[in-house]
């Protein structure tokens, strides 16, 4: 029962940590992927405008041509931008990431909870009685 616990313990750690780390690497790769385009923030008026966004997160405005989507990558002082059609991709790619993580961790849990008893220590290690020949 208590192995159970531990592994079911693990598996929240483990999501937790997954969701809360939300790897910024992985989403500028993501948004590169789906079509967004990157532009360095160079001047100062630039670089402010970019801090005053909110880090991480994907920021709608509505012009005149419609809606774009921007990304405040401060650690790199660029903005990443798309419009709707690159937004979709993006949740596409998102969520099949997120289903490749899931099976992934599945089986790491999987694994984790294998019978490894066969081969412990009085297993022979796989050898049987009759590979024995005494």
């Amino acid at each position: 029962m208590s192995l159970r616990i531990f592994g079911l313990s693990w598996v929240i750690l483990l999501l937790t940590t997954i969701c809360a780390c939300s790897n910024i690497g992985e989403k500028r790769t993501l948004l590169a992927a789906a079509g967004f385009k990157t532009f360095p923030a160079t001047t100062p008026s630039q670089i402010s405008k970019l801090h005053s966004l909110k880090p991480g997160k994907l920021t709608a405005f509505t012009g005149k041509s419609g809606t774009v989507y921007i990304f405040a990558d401060t650690a790199k002082s660029s903005l990443i931008v798309g419009g709707p059609a690159q937004l979709q991709k993006y949740r596409i790619l998102k969520a099949k990431q997120q289903r490749i993580d899931e099976n992934l961790l599945d089986a790491q849990v999987n694994m984790d909870n294998a019978d490894w008893s066969a081969w412990g220590p009085d297993s022979g290690f796989g050898f049987g009685v009759a590979s024995n020949p005494d």
